[in-house]
């Protein structure tokens, strides 16, 4: 019960710390605020996401409809390594004279099947809208193009071409602030507990016995002897 007690003072008195010094935790968060802020506005630049989209028809007159989708849906696999090989980004970067290497090509792109369909999509995201279109058609013609070069994998058929993107799709400047508010309340409060860790200043009852290891029998009160003798 006593130590139940002495840990319920214990949070209390943390917590009257943290009221104590409120202006150093929103001084931090202010700080940490604008540092996020000028970060998000000024600091990232626009993305521009493209999207595209193909379809992996396959027609074998010998097999049924049902076995030419089973065996397209097996193949949408193959098509999203294909998009990201050596062979299809040095392709699509000497087309577009483009001044990126394959990894950072693959970097800005993001192919994924669509579950229980033929279909592939493909997103480029990059800092210039007409750049990103531009990838994200070449891509696919390209990926098109030398899927032809492969017996059995000449069954691509482009279903979408990207458009410009109008509005930037991120980054989420927002959630940095967010971040950063959250970030600067952290270190605030860090601040103040770091700073009452290093003060030894006896500043209660419960430091006396703590410093001394005995128990407080009395306390003296704070009496202002000036204001007693004013009202005599």
């Amino acid at each position: 019960m006593e130590d139940f007690t002495q840990h319920e003072i214990d949070l209390m008195s943390l917590f009257r710390i943290l009221i104590k010094k409120w202006y150093v935790i929103l001084i931090a968060t202010i700080v940490f605020f604008g540092i996020a802020t000028s970060y998000a506005y000024a600091v990232l630049e626009n993305e521009y996401t493209a999207r595209t989209s193909m379809m992996i028809l396959v027609s074998n007159e010998e097999q049924t409809s049902e076995q030419n989708f089973n065996f397209s849906s097996k193949l949408k696999q193959t098509y999203t390594e294909l998009a990201k090989s050596d062979l299809v980004t040095y392709q699509v970067i000497d087309n577009l004279n483009l001044t990126y290497t394959p990894e950072a090509l693959r970097n800005m792109m993001s192919i994924s099947a669509v579950q229980d369909t033929i279909i592939i999509k493909l997103t480029i995201v990059t800092h210039d809208p007409k750049e990103a279109m531009d990838i994200a058609n070449e891509t696919v013609s390209v990926m098109k193009s030398v899927s032809t070069q492969f017996e059995g994998f000449d069954n691509i058929e482009i279903l979408d071409y990207a458009k410009l993107p109008q509005n930037p799709s991120g980054p989420n400047r927002l959630l940095y602030v967010a971040i950063g508010i959250i970030l600067g309340g952290i270190v605030g409060v860090g601040i103040v507990f770091v700073y009452e860790m290093m003060d030894k200043t006896v500043k209660s009852t419960f430091d006396v016995e703590k410093k001394l290891g005995l128990r407080l029998l009395a306390v003296i009160p704070d009496y202002m002897m000036e204001e007693e003798i004013e009202k005599l």
